[in-house]
């Protein structure tokens, strides 16, 4: 398989899901069980690198990676381990100093217990 292959199936896994790099593995190998856990894991990388994946903080310390390129913030549960995506709208970013520019912004929404 090429590593353009490997990205493909990569991304259909993790559209509109946040799953960690092991949880892309496994479900990965249901249908491709071949491919191992080192190709994934290094692919998962340079696409984050690439900007074709997002790395997202989750519970317990651990890395999530999303597909979803809109704006969004995160809705965490740390009981669950469940990410909801929260459409966000009309970000209004007042006196950034001259020169600055956004390349992001990454707002997590944690639940109370």
């Amino acid at each position: 398989m090429r590593t353009h292959q490997y990205r493909e199936i990569i991304l259909e896994t993790c559209h509109c899901r946040h799953l960690s790099a092991d949880d892309i593995f496994e479900e990965i190998q249901k249908t491709h069980p071949k491919v191992g856990r080192a190709t994934i894991y290094r692919n998962i990388e340079k696409m984050f690198e690439e900007n074709l994946l997002r790395k997202i903080p989750g519970p317990n310390c651990k890395n999530y990676f999303e597909s979803n390129d809109e704006p969004h913030a995160h809705l965490v549960d740390d009981r669950s381990k469940i990410f909801c995506d929260f459409p966000i709208e009309n970000i209004n970013l007042k006196n950034l100093p001259e020169g600055y520019e956004v390349a992001e912004i990454c707002i997590h929404i944690k639940k109370t217990s």
